[in-house]
């Protein structure tokens, strides 16, 4: 793990994700986005905080709109298909509205089990301060093996990312990373404008995709200085009902690792290369591609079977 600076005097925004389904039922929740709000304003004055549309029309969001303090805040209210399209509307609003703005810092606003220690807390503080990295990352532990969290990452993100990409999967392994869907970011806005303009956008799983966009091929090693930041221990309730929320997350991970490694490794034609020269490296492609399809389908099934057999569904 590398060295970081936790001296605020670079500029930075921070961006507050508002809970999907409000903090109406959970003084927890309620405490906690408060919290946050507080922690974060002693880099950012006038924190951003990403206000899901249907959050509003539900009625999820009616204490926190009528709450004194909301007018302390920039809310942006956005129409998103999920979580992650509403963290690149709010990238997309401080790249588009603060050209001087030199670092942006993402926390979820929804995190409901905190283990009783103060421990997230203070390194909460110390993560959006930091300023060294090209990209830092809040990791943290799960205190319940069979939390949701873990096990979608125990039986999808790693096997599914070991057998698509080996050789990230290492490095990923190497800075230490736990989570590599870690929703807590610390990103330089020039690196984070060149992951978006230049690369394809996908509106999920996208701190697995900056990781993917952030390794360079040749050298088989990051090129960005990336930085990871034990945050603590987080938690979730287990629930049988969490079976479905578990593979819809597995799937997009899936689905983003697929596309991600067409895109990366499909033949690029050269000047030189005859048509026969390209139709074997092409058919080595599809081959290649077959072949991994089969293995995502194995660790996809077993996955399957194995949350429904923990999960008692």
């Amino acid at each position: 793990m590398s060295k970081q600076s936790n001296n605020p005097s670079t500029k930075s925004k921070v961006i507050i994700i508002f809970p999907y389904l409000g903090y109406e039922n959970s003084s927890k929740c309620e405490w906690y986005f408060w919290w946050t709000v507080d922690k974060c304003r002693e880099i950012d004055p006038k924190p951003i905080v990403m206000l899901p549309r249907s959050t509003v029309i539900r009625g999820n969001a009616a204490s926190f709109v009528k709450d004194k303090r909301y007018n302390t805040l920039e809310v942006i209210q956005t129409w998103s298909v999920d979580t992650c399209q509403t963290w690149l509307a709010g990238w997309g609003h401080v790249l588009d509205n603060y050209p001087k703005i030199e670092r942006i810092i993402q926390i979820p606003g929804d995190i409901d089990y905190i283990h009783e220690d103060t421990e997230f807390y203070d390194n909460l503080g110390s993560f959006i301060k930091i300023t060294s990295s090209d990209i830092a990352i809040g990791d943290f532990r799960t205190g319940d093996k069979y939390s949701a969290k873990s096990m979608v990452d125990t039986y999808g993100t790693y096997p599914l990312l070991a057998s698509w990409f080996p050789e990230i999967s290492q490095g990923v392994r190497a800075l230490p990373l736990n989570r590599p869907r870690s929703e807590f970011l610390n990103i330089k806005t020039s690196v984070l404008r060149d992951l978006l303009i230049n690369n394809k956008n996908f509106a999920y799983e996208q701190t697995l995709n900056f990781l993917i966009k952030s390794w360079n091929y040749d050298k088989a090693k990051w090129k960005y200085n990336i930085s990871v930041s034990a945050l603590g221990t987080l938690s979730d309730e287990k629930s049988f009902r969490d079976y479905r929320g578990c593979i819809d997350q597995i799937e997009r991970t899936e689905r983003i690792l697929s596309l991600l490694w067409r895109e990366i490794r499909e033949p690029k034609r050269k000047k030189s290369t005859s048509d026969k020269k390209f139709e074997e490296q092409y058919t080595a492609f599809s081959n290649d591609y077959d072949n991994l399809r089969s293995k995502s389908k194995g660790i996809m099934e077993t996955a399957r079977t194995t949350l429904r057999a923990l999960l008692g569904v």
